[in-house]
């Protein structure tokens, strides 16, 4: 199952309480949403994009990032990127996010070079250029960025740009898991439960499966879940897997929707259900998941015409 590549702000901003031992009065900044945009430094101008971003204000958004970038912040010139290239209070131009992120990736800022090297990835702004998006993901891995070590990995695995090669990357999703990227761990357990680019081991596989899990990735649940269905390493348990496919599915994982359609279609760990494999699978095509060619088998026999439409 291929992920997508998602572009993440963590943004953080840490206060610092200075005082004077023997003051008499102590004297306080007054906090950013007292200020007016004006008296804001970059940093508080950035950081009043991202609160307007995550309220769904768009257009005040783009207008703090503007000053923000106006005085040299180079996540204000991201920022403006990330609207364009998602079409968020202003039409969609991968073109402009391009000329935007370029902006930022002259001041260093690494996740501006991810993003521009995930724009050639896809061809999104520019031509598609495995090549260009490779070289810009080297950069940064070069760095230790975990995101473009995984990203590479990506590429070897799928052969994109680079001549297949299951075993490099093994290499680059271990490096990304060693800084702790939970997709990175959870392409591991793939690797080990089907033994490319490493030996087949199910015992790794479940490991790998749990750390990313616990990281919070919800497409590791259905590993274990498939681990526990197939009885691969594991007695095989229907029931267990349903735990897994369900905590999957209750974080939007469109894998987990899939898997629990499958069960109640197959009948197992649940008594089967057409009208509910229906539903699952209904939801899984919804959310974005892609169907194997024995997947679509099942589609085709549960949802009859109406797949076919689709």
């Amino acid at each position: 199952m291929k992920k997508i590549m998602l572009f993440v702000l963590a943004l953080s901003l840490c206060f610092t309480a200075v005082g004077a031992a023997f003051a008499e009065t102590a004297v306080t900044e007054a906090p950013a949403s007292e200020k007016t945009a004006a008296e804001m430094t970059a940093e508080e101008l950035r950081q009043a994009g991202l609160d307007a971003f995550d309220a769904g204000d768009y257009a005040k958004a783009m207008e703090y990032y503007q000053l923000a970038a106006d005085l040299g912040n180079a996540e204000g010139w991201r920022g403006i990127g990330y609207l364009y290239e998602m079409g968020l209070g202003v039409e969609q131009s991968y073109d402009k996010a391009l000329e935007y992120y370029q902006r930022a990736a002259d001041q260093g800022d690494a996740d501006a070079l991810f993003n521009i090297g995930n724009m050639y990835l896809n061809g999104q702004g520019v031509q598609k250029d495995y090549g260009k998006a490779l070289e810009y993901f080297q950069r940064l891995a070069d760095q230790g960025d975990a995101e473009a070590l995984y990203s590479i990995g990506l590429m070897y695995e799928y052969g994109e740009g680079v001549e297949q090669d299951y075993g490099k990357a093994a290499e680059y999703y271990r490096k990304a898991a060693d800084l702790g990227d939970s997709w990175a761990i959870n392409n591991l357990g793939n690797m080990y439960e089907s033994g490319f680019g490493v030996e087949q081991d199910y015992a790794r596989a479940r490991e790998y499966y749990q750390q990313a899990a616990d990281l919070g990735d919800a497409l590791a649940y259905t590993g274990l879940g498939d681990l526990y269905r197939d009885g691969k390493g594991v007695e095989q348990d229907y029931a267990k897997a349903v735990e897994y496919y369900t905590l999957a599915a209750e974080q939007g994982e469109p894998a987990g929707f899939f898997d629990l359609g499958e069960c109640c279609y197959l009948g197992q760990g649940v008594e089967k259900d057409l009208d509910k494999a229906a539903e699952w699978y209904r939801k899984a095509l919804g959310a974005g998941y892609e169907p194997s060619e024995e997947d679509q088998e099942h589609l085709k026999a549960v949802l009859g015409d109406e797949y076919q439409q689709k």
